[in-house]
């Protein structure tokens, strides 16, 4: 297949799925403004999880040194 027809049925598609955007606008609209709340949800609670998981490993860290500290002021 040459370049001509490569570009030109490229073209077509691009112009099918054009036409198809414009046609049900509101629909897909609707849709993508969903698609990213929900995207944006999943990255909050990611971003909790996480925050949750540093603490914990701070406060372990913190554990850890007081243990250690009081174990060579004793011994």
């Amino acid at each position: 297949m040459n370049n001509f027809w490569k570009y030109g049925l490229a073209f077509l598609g691009g112009a099918a799925a054009g036409a198809l955007v414009y046609k049900n606008s509101k629909q897909l609209r609707s849709l993508c403004t969903r698609a990213l709340g929900d995207l944006m949800d999943i990255k909050d609670m990611a971003l909790s999880a996480a925050e949750t998981v540093k603490e914990s490993a701070e406060d372990l860290l913190a554990e850890a040194d007081a243990r250690r500290k009081a174990g060579n002021a004793e011994g």
